[in-house]
Formats: structure tokens, C-alpha cells, sequence
């Protein structure tokens, strides 16, 4: 099983995930692109300002319950939604083998695209003895018998995976594993496939709101994260040395607290030009609504919604 939350800045993912994890025994994956960072706490709206939170070396504990996906690269790494792939499946896979329900909470939708994309192997294990025996054929090899054994998974394959020994041998390997007869006596929970988004153990759950109720949230919640120090927040990250041009490429709350610091703006065109470009993210971040299928969208300027989303939820839950 997994539960999505997926939906603009300022909606609420967080919160809610935090609620839902308490009742379901269950530990949150951000899906942020930005709170992946170190250091980029206030900007990035990590938690709400009245939680309670322990950081620890590869997880926060707010509120009691889990939170993977923060701090997890130094500021000006690379990192890529196949990087988060990979952070991400073998955490899902750990809580879904000891019962604990993954709930990915995040607006960074291509990195959730990403996560549930096509061909996912969470909690198929490496085969030691298969390995041995393929590592001794050459890519040739490899594509010549994954086409035998999986036509289609072959064939889309591009002309960098064809050549790339690795990745046709873990092909061949979860083919191997998926196309192998169960034994009803064992527990494949662990080895849970999502090879689309239509499987009955996957809910996918929207927040949303017209337009102008986001925007007056996402204003006052940028004039808090003000107060609570998000100047010096960017402040103390150029005194470290971290560039001003990856900052700017950062957007947002980075950018435009950046340009004004190096006194390249003045403070009131710093906020008015970032509130302009939150509102415009928070457009896009609704927009990509249309890439997720089965997707439950809850408009939350509406009375009610939160009563509903939780009785969808827990006739999911039950019927798992």
C-alpha cells in the first residue's frame, strides 16, 4: 500500500500527511525538490512553525511521526527526480515489509511522476546467483535475452540502456522474478510492483483551491516565514560561501531574498516580485493535476473537505 499527497504551496500536504500518518502508522516521503537541501529550512516551509521536530541524520521526527526527503544533500548538489527515485523506493519498500503505510506528501510532481513511473521494481531484492551467471555475457547478451524473456520491456529500451550491462541485468532480474511461479506459503508483500497508477493499493490524493483563496494564503504565509527569519536565513547561507547564482537558480523565496541581500533590488520589490512568482508556481503546480490518473481531488476553501478526504481514506485503508 501507498497513499499520495500531492498538491499546490500552501495547501496543506504536510499537515495532513502528518495527521494521516498518526492514524495508520505511517512515515512521510517528501517529495520537494528544494527540501532535500540542508540549510533551506524557512524558504522551503519544511513544517508549519508550531510543530515540534528532532532532526536526525537521514529522517525529522515531527510531531512524532517520520519525515524522509530532508536534508539528504549539501546545498549546490546535483539532484535529479531519479536521484529522489532512488532515495525513495527502498524506504517505501522497508514500510510496506514491516506493515507501516509510505505516504508521499509533496508538490513536486514530476519527482512523485518519477516515483510512480512505469517499470518501479520497490522491494524486488538483487539475485546473487543470477547475477554471477550474467555478469559474464556482454550487453549484446543481455538485450538478446531480455528480448526472449520480456519483448516489450526490451524494446523500449533506449539506445543508452541497450548498451548499459547494469541495467539490462536488473531487467532480466525483476523479468526473472515477476514471470517466477509463488509460493502461497510466502509473504511477497514485500515485493510490491506499481507498474501504473490504476492498482487498488496506490491512492493518489489532491489538494486544491480556486486560485485566489491559494494566493491570499500563500501571501500571508510568506509574510510569516519574514518574521521568522527567512532574510537571515539566506543571509547566513551566503556568509557559507554557497553561490549567489545557484541560489537565484533556485527561484522563489532564494532568489529574490538573494538579489535583494547583494543590494541588487530594494526589500518591497523583493517581496512584490516573489509573491508574483509563487502565485505563477502555484498555477503550474495545479496544472500538472492532469498527469496523475485516479487522482481525488478535495478543494480545501471548502466546508467539509477534510471530513471527506479522511472517510475516502479510511474505506481505502480497510479494504486493503
Amino acid at each position: 500500500m501507498m497513499l499520495v499527497v500531492y498538491g499546490p504551496t500552501v495547501s496543506g500536504k504536510t499537515s495532513l500527511a502528518l495527521k494521516l500518518a498518526k492514524k495508520y502508522n505511517g512515515e512521510i516521503i517528501s517529495a520537494d525538490s528544494r527540501q532535500i537541501y540542508k540549510s533551506l529550512d524557512i524558504g522551503t516551509g519544511k513544517i508549519p512553525f508550531e510543530s515540534s521536530f528532532e532532526k536526525h541524520n537521514n529522517y525529522w521526527i515531527v510531531d512524532g511521526s517520520k519525515i524522509h526527503g530532508f536534508d539528504i544533500t549539501s546545498p549546490q548538489s546535483r539532484f535529479s527526480s531519479a536521484d529522489f527515485k532512488n532515495f525513495a523506493s527502498p524506504i517505501i519498500s522497508n514500510l510496506q515489509t514491516e506493515n507501516a503505510l509510505p505516504i508521499v506528501a509533496g508538490g513536486s510532481g514530476f519527482y512523485i511522476k518519477t516515483l510512480l513511473s512505469n517499470y518501479s521494481t520497490f522491494g524486488i531484492k538483487q539475485n546473487p546467483q543470477l547475477r554471477k551467471e550474467l555478469e559474464k555475457k556482454s550487453a549484446l547478451e543481455l538485450y538478446n535475452q531480455l528480448l526472449k524473456i520480456n519483448k516489450k520491456r526490451a524494446l523500449d529500451m533506449n539506445d543508452s540502456d541497450k548498451n548499459n550491462p547494469r541495467r539490462l541485468i536488473r531487467a532480466i532480474e525483476v523479468t526473472s522474478y515477476q514471470s517466477a511461479p509463488k509460493n502461497p506459503t510466502i509473504n511477497h508483500h514485500q515485493a510490491t510492483i506499481y507498474p501504473d497508477e490504476g492498482r487498488t493499493d496506490l491512492l493518489i490524493i489532491g489538494l486544491s483551491a480556486p486560485n485566489n483563496y491559494l494566493f491570499k494564503k500563500a501571501d500571508d504565509w510568506l509574510d510569516l516565514r519574514l518574521k521568522k527569519g527567512l532574510i537571515d536565513e539566506v543571509n547566513n547561507l551566503l556568509a557559507q560561501k554557497i553561490s549567489p547564482a545557484w541560489l537565484d537558480s533556485l527561484g522563489l523565496e532564494y532568489r529574490w531574498i538573494t538579489r535583494y541581500l547583494l543590494n541588487d533590488i530594494d526589500k518591497d520589490t523583493a517581496v512584490e516580485r516573489l509573491k508574483g512568482d509563487i502565485h505563477s508556481l502555484i498555477r503550474r503546480q495545479k496544472t500538472y493535476f492532469t498527469q496523475f490518473k485516479n487522482m481525488t481531488i478535495y478543494d480545501i476553501s471548502k466546508k467539509g473537505w477534510e471530513k471527506s478526504l479522511k472517510e475516502k481514506v479510511a474505506s481505502w485503508y480497510k479494504h486493503q
